[in-house]
């Protein structure tokens, strides 16, 4: 194996003679010269917004709007994590204990809502963190030595209590992302356009947050509770999901059961791009299995000469 950093991936090269994905362009950062190299196999993984980018980008007579992507639907369905709502606390006990390093360490709250059955105005659900911990606050009072000793102070304060929501926004037709027309990068590739929002499932979804999780720490002797709304434009968290869709129905996805594209089996995709939904959870160890997954199967189709 060689590897090649400072390299931008311009395009997927396509043989309309084979059939099949034949290679990729990569220009170099630096000088910006233009290389091709060529495999039997290519697997995309460059993260969802520029997987969506580089399948875009690699048109030709058989594919002229993006590599596989005759469904229409490369770029759509595009979907990300809410961390919009967040909620604090203090709690008035536990005095002689304090923090020690990362403990205490932060805690998880699964998911909740909609679980079995649908029982709120909004569909799906949100996870949620939690954390926790003793603060010094040092007091800069004095001058010369009186300061300094007075910033040495530490005094702990009360035990500060937080979460965050990590909700699920819908993937729909209307959160996608395309080429631009005009702008171009600095290796001359198309930026692109993301036309993402939020909806009103999303803002039912933050409110039911603050609802419920005002409730719990109410109940576990929380005080001075306080919820926020950050108002951020979407995609200003991360865990970015979508464009290109598993489905079994090559008329409404991009990619089979084992992320390979329909239209050009030999190219797998196997990054947040894949997925069809973005759940409540962190998803990267999905994803690393999900590619282990497409590895092996990848593997049995070249001993078998299938790709």
């Amino acid at each position: 194996m060689v590897l090649r950093p400072f390299s931008v991936v311009h395009s997927i090269i396509y043989d309309e003679k084979k059939n099949k994905a034949t290679g990729v362009r990569v220009i170099d950062s630096h000088t910006k010269e233009m290389t091709e190299y060529y495999a039997r196999i290519i697997f995309v993984n460059a993260a969802a917004l520029n997987t969506n980018l580089i399948l875009l980008n690699s048109k030709s007579g058989r594919f002229p709007n993006g590599l596989g992507n005759d469904s229409g639907v490369l770029g759509k369905y595009f979907a990300f994590h809410n961390y919009r709502a967040h909620i604090s606390g203090i709690y008035d006990g536990f005095k002689d204990t304090t923090t020690a390093g990362g403990r205490p360490t932060s805690a998880y709250i699964p998911r909740f809502r909609n679980v079995h059955r649908q029982e709120t105005d909004f569909l799906r659900g949100y996870a949620a963190g939690f954390s926790g911990g003793r603060y010094s606050f040092p007091k800069p009072e004095g001058f010369g030595a009186a300061l300094k000793e007075s910033l040495a102070k530490k005094d702990p304060g009360p035990w500060r209590v937080g979460s965050h929501m990590m909700g699920e926004t819908i993937p729909k037709v209307t959160n996608f992302v395309t080429l631009d027309p005009n702008k171009k990068d600095d290796w001359g590739i198309p930026q692109l356009d993301i036309s993402v929002a939020y909806d009103d499932n999303d803002e039912k979804m933050v409110k039911d947050f603050m609802e419920q999780l005002s409730e719990m720490y109410s109940k576990a002797g929380f005080t001075e509770i306080k919820t926020s709304d950050s108002k951020q434009a979407p995609g200003l968290d991360i865990h970015e999901m979508g464009g290109v869709r598993m489905g079994r129905d090559p008329k409404t996805s991009m990619l089979n059961k084992w992320n390979q594209l329909h239209a050009c089996p030999n190219v797998f995709i196997t990054d947040g791009a894949c997925m069809t939904s973005t759940s409540c959870q962190n998803p990267s160890l999905t994803y690393m299995a999900i590619t282990a997954r497409a590895c092996d199967y990848a593997v049995s189709q070249m001993k078998k000469n299938e790709i």
